[in-house]
């Protein structure tokens, strides 16, 4: 009983540290709806590179809000990626009313790319601008959003800012397992210690990665991760490693995005990622979800068993998850009750890594939207 006890001593003093660095890291981070927008007259070029690959659901609305931005010099590259739906036909009617607007359709793939990846590279070589904001096809900005952040970057001296998004959650099972989510991914990744030189941290987020033109090309761009699954977050490793400054701070709103559609989108998105981003190792998968059984299913089973001592740090753990649910997340004005709920949003991620392991095995690799990609190129292509 003495080492169950030292466990939840151990899983509770992990939780307390990680709330902690999480309030205080993000407490002392301005937000970009707090940085006022920098004046016209003073800021660089800007391209926005967009990839859309059968986004027809979402790709006009989110168009429509990136042309509606007050920034003075802009160029918007959407790039059409193979889509067999009507995505390219919308961002072309989007075109011919707006010339700031270009649409690149990309027919075939190229050996040796991931997707996305390819359709990324393919946009930042048609760029012109000082600086390349590359964000996805379902994300909405405020009209001052990037003229707060190219003038906080330039005032900074950052080369790479990555402004957290709001996520926009409509389901309860999709918060529950968002909310769970968040707080791991800022757990495990650290983004508040990103913009330390002296700390290996680095940080990407899809919907939000501002790039200085010169230090996406001196890190390699694209073309140094073409098969590179989890591309964003390792855009922001390679900048890192390239001696690239970077900043993360909280959009307070003038970045969101609908990343899933309730549990089963969770499940099937996640499904790509969640292998890759675990290395394609499955002894970093089983060691994961046995840390992540230890840390919130294993408090909540503790509430009912054992003495009534470990019963108590078991109920202060469930105080710091409903405390990181507060801090750590990005989902607007959300009850620190859901943090209540974090063994269940455990439970579902470790079915994710086990789901997404087997499949890659089964499958040889990954698919994603219709094409294949082999495992061990994958593996050969990793970051």
């Amino acid at each position: 009983m003495w080492l169950y006890r030292i466990l939840v001593i151990l899983v509770l003093a992990r939780w307390i540290e990680r709330s902690a660095g999480l309030w205080l890291g993000w407490r002392r981070l301005p937000s970009l709806r707090d940085i006022p927008p920098a004046d016209a007259g003073s800021l660089p070029r800007l391209s926005i590179v967009v990839p859309a690959l059968n986004e027809e659901s979402t790709a006009g609305e989110a168009m429509k809000t990136l042309l509606a931005l007050d920034y003075p010099d802009l160029e918007i590259v959407a790039v059409d990626d193979r889509s067999t739906d009507s995505t390219g036909e919308i961002l072309d009617r989007l075109a011919a009313r707006d010339s700031r607007l270009k649409v690149i359709h990309v027919k075939d793939l190229p050996d040796g790319w991931l997707g996305k990846s390819h359709a990324m590279h393919v946009g930042s070589r048609e760029a012109t601008g000082s600086w390349i904001l590359f964000t996805d096809a379902d994300v909405h900005f405020e009209p001052t959003a990037l003229r707060r952040a190219v003038g906080y970057a330039e005032a900074e001296g950052v080369d790479h800012l990555v402004a957290t998004p709001d996520v926009v959650a409509r389901d309860f099972w999709e918060i529950v397992f968002l909310s769970f989510f968040w707080v791991i991914f800022a757990f495990h990744w650290e983004p508040r210690k990103a913009s330390d030189p002296g700390s290996r941290a680095y940080v990407g987020v899809g919907a939000f990665n501002l790039v200085r033109a010169d230090a996406y090309r001196r890190a390699g761009g694209h073309a140094a991760m073409p098969l590179e699954v989890i591309d964003d977050v390792m855009l922001g490793k390679l900048l890192k490693l390239s001696g690239a400054r970077q900043a993360c701070i909280p959009s307070g709103g003038l970045v969101k995005v609908r990343w899933i559609e309730g549990l089963e989108g969770a499940i099937r998105g996640l499904t790509k990622n969640m292998f890759a981003g675990l290395r394609f190792n499955p002894l970093m998968a089983v060691l994961s979800s046995a840390v992540l059984f230890t840390g919130a299913i294993l408090p909540a089973l503790g509430l009912f068993v054992g003495p009534w001592d470990t019963r108590l740090l078991c109920a202060a753990i469930f105080a710091c998850m409903a405390w990181a649910t507060r801090t750590g997340v990005m989902i607007p004005r959300l009850s620190p009750l859901y943090g209540l709920t974090f063994p269940a949003g455990a439970a579902i991620l470790i079915y994710i890594i086990f789901r997404s392991m087997l499949l890659t095995y089964v499958r040889g690799g990954i698919v994603w939207r219709g094409t294949h990609y082999p495992l061990s190129r994958l593996r050969r292509g990793l970051v």
